[in-house]
């Protein structure tokens, strides 16, 4: 026997398979979608991997300057390059003079800058290469005319946003955008990459705005030198 429905039950009928069809069908081109993006995300995986391996005997220059209020500081220099274990490590090569104050500016001066500080720390994560891979394997991929751009989420923070712009052709980085929070106050960072002639692709710039204590930090990096020394592990 074959059931009829008539009237309202059968209008209500309709209704529920048009509202089912439509989300039964969502769910295999959500797995699809997902699926086709496995082969994009190991191809900048092995890309970015290469990259550090390429980076690691080179070393180069720091150029961070601190602007407060418009005006900016005397800049710090340091030198870079990786240890043997793959850690980056930091040489400070001048940097500014340390001014007389009295005891109340001087406390909120160094404040401001243990506040700046943290926040340098806290930008270098997430321009690290540990933190780039990390990105790719948990955002999401889109793709663009000649580029790749990843937009990730909840990275370090839970309400953090961190895009970043890969070139089509090598899959490596060209920038990288974050929004994120230091102390319950927005801070942005920015990072341009450039590829060295016949070398790696590293880090050139970096901007970090602190809207809260007015600042500005840029950092310039300059004076790249591949070293004669047996290349180390990577990241």
């Amino acid at each position: 026997m074959r059931l009829k429905l008539s009237g309202p039950f059968r209008q209500a009928g309709v209704v529920m398979i048009n509202k089912i069809y439509p989300t039964t069908l969502m769910i295999p081109l959500l797995a699809a979608g997902l699926f086709a993006q496995a082969p994009t995300k190991q191809g900048l995986l092995m890309a970015l991997a290469a990259n550090g391996k390429q980076m690691a005997p080179y070393q180069w220059k720091q150029k961070v300057t601190v602007v407060r209020n418009g005006s900016p500081l005397e800049p710090t220099i340091e030198e870079l390059r990786f240890d043997a274990s793959g850690q980056l490590q930091r040489t400070t090569l001048s940097k500014p003079e340390e001014q007389r104050m009295g005891p109340i500016r001087a406390r909120k001066v160094a404040e401001v800058k243990e506040s700046v500080m943290e926040v340098m720390q806290l930008a270098r994560q997430y321009a690290s290469p540990q933190q780039l891979s990390q990105s790719i394997q948990k955002g999401e991929v889109w793709e663009g005319q000649g580029s790749l751009r990843i937009q990730a989420r909840a990275m370090i923070l839970p309400m953090d946003e961190m895009t970043v712009v890969f070139s089509g052709s090598t899959y490596l980085p060209k920038r990288m955008d974050c929004k994120t929070q230091h102390d319950h106050s927005p801070v942005t960072i920015s990072v341009d990459y450039e590829k060295l002639p016949n070398g790696p692709s590293m880090m050139t710039r970096m901007t970090v705005q602190i809207p809260k204590e007015n600042i500005v930090v840029n950092v310039d990096s300059y004076d790249f030198v591949r070293l004669a020394v047996p290349n180390v592990s990577g990241f």
